[in-house]
């Protein structure tokens, strides 16, 4: 339940916040809500895996959960990381890619959503992934 409503707080926020006065605030609060939406994901998948009927909580269980949460995000961030250096050095060397300005943001949409769909499927945040590979692109 708190992981729910902590991914929600940020709507409030970017509602008041102004796009074409405070560009830079709207990108920070927007920003943090992404993480902490990416967040709030990793951390209810996680304890979910512990919140089963035949699993056993004892004092080895949040060390458990941190280094899931961990290997999570890290395997994550990673998966983006790469797909989205694929993706830069697939446009730097091949430039007949590029030409055809709908044939380059088709690619690029892609990438970004190959990330995405590659981090869903290895049970891991699809939002980091997302993320970071658009960044790394950028």
């Amino acid at each position: 339940m708190c992981s729910l409503l902590s991914s929600t707080d940020t709507i409030a926020a970017i509602s008041i916040i102004s796009y074409e006065k405070q560009p830079r605030l709207f990108s920070i609060v927007f920003g943090e809500g992404i993480i902490n939406d990416a967040v709030s994901i990793i951390l209810f998948n996680t304890v979910m895996k512990y919140s089963a009927i035949n699993s056993e909580i004892n004092w080895i269980t949040p060390f458990k959960i941190i280094n899931d949460f961990c290997s999570l995000g890290l395997d994550s961030l990673i998966i983006g990381l790469v797909l989205g250096l694929i993706s830069s050095l697939t446009l730097k060397h091949y430039r007949e890619l590029s030409k055809n300005p709908v044939a380059e943001n088709m690619l690029i949409f892609c990438y970004g959503y190959l990330s995405y769909v590659i981090s869903e499927v290895a049970g891991n945040s699809g939002i980091i992934s997302l993320s970071t590979c658009g960044i790394i692109m950028a």
